[in-house]
């Protein structure tokens, strides 16, 4: 999405996102780690040129030296190894400081997220049980330059009362550990609903848009409605698919009747909400959730990209 002056260059005349908006990373200088232990791993550590020593390694060899990368699954989760980082060349900046600046392409687009998205992303974390020990994993793993003052302020804001984590609206249940809804809370906005919301509220009104939520798979045990379940409704033959199809064709989702999705502004907030309804499973809704935690985390990420 992200484009010099609004150019696509041809390759797209929309964009449909699921879990997907420019998120807040650091240059590249924040993945010389990763990268340095990718050389070491395959012996190119002493070549003069690094990147073309790694070009001639074998497929075998260079795949298990990245696989030991962390991943979604390792403990600093969704801080994943390769990340789309600015070179100031390719990618000129972190990516939402280009969405400020107008350098994204100008053409419609849809954008939604599931409602727990950082559940499955916060199995890895089940040895943070207190409130030290969660102020301490984001600190290290997350927010290492971000001052102490608004730290705490974060934890107010994503308070350990199970209730009030993700998964959302289930109450005392799948509370793993004492912090584990909380973790998710943190990570499924601050990967997640964050910048989808703060993408939305640099765009909508200089192009058209539309955003979604899925709380569908709300019961499913520990995960609700996890990351990836709203690919389901998508291409698996559920409602999504619908809408999907008539924006490629016409680049409007809406039917000419039935309910009707209103394109995203910041006066209103709509999304188009898919639950599990026994009869009705669609609605339209306000994307004003976590409001206050969701601003302050999003001003926090931008001025301390990961």
């Amino acid at each position: 999405m992200v484009a010099n002056n609004g150019n696509t260059e041809g390759l797209f005349r929309a964009g449909f996102m699921q879990s997907g908006s420019p998120i807040p990373v650091a240059d590249i200088s924040q993945g010389q780690k990763y990268y340095d232990a990718i050389i070491s791993k395959t012996g190119c550590s002493g070549s003069a040129d690094t990147l073309a020593c790694l070009r001639t390694v074998p497929y075998k060899n260079l795949k298990a030296a990245i696989n030991q990368s962390p991943g979604i699954f390792a403990y600093q989760s969704l801080n994943l190894a390769w990340l789309p980082r600015a070179d100031g060349t390719f990618l000129t900046d972190n990516p939402q400081k280009l969405v400020q600046e107008g350098k994204v392409a100008n053409i419609p687009f849809i954008t939604g997220d599931c409602d727990d998205e950082g559940t499955l992303f916060s199995l890895s974390t089940l040895n943070v049980t207190t409130d030290a020990k969660f102020r301490t994993y984001l600190k290290e793993n997350f927010l290492r330059t971000v001052p102490d003052a608004d730290i705490d302020k974060l934890l107010k804001l994503y308070p350990s009362d199970i209730t009030q984590g993700s998964p959302y609206d289930t109450g005392i249940l799948n509370a793993l550990t004492p912090q584990f809804k909380r973790i998710a809370s943190f990570l499924g906005d601050g990967v997640f609903q964050a910048p989808r919301r703060f993408f939305l509220d640099q765009r909508s009104g200089k192009q058209n848009t539309w955003a979604f939520v899925s709380k569908r798979l709300k019961a499913l045990p520990v995960l609700g409605s996890v990351h990836a379940s709203d690919i389901l409704n998508v291409y698996g033959g559920g409602g999504m698919a619908d809408y999907l199809i008539r924006f490629a064709a016409n680049l409007d989702p809406n039917p000419r009747i039935g309910l009707q999705w209103p394109k995203y502004t910041t006066e209103t907030r709509k999304l188009l909400t898919f639950y599990d309804g026994l009869i009705f499973d669609e609605k339209i809704t306000e994307d004003t959730f976590r409001k206050d935690a969701i601003s302050f985390l999003t001003n926090i990420t931008l001025a301390h990209p990961i």
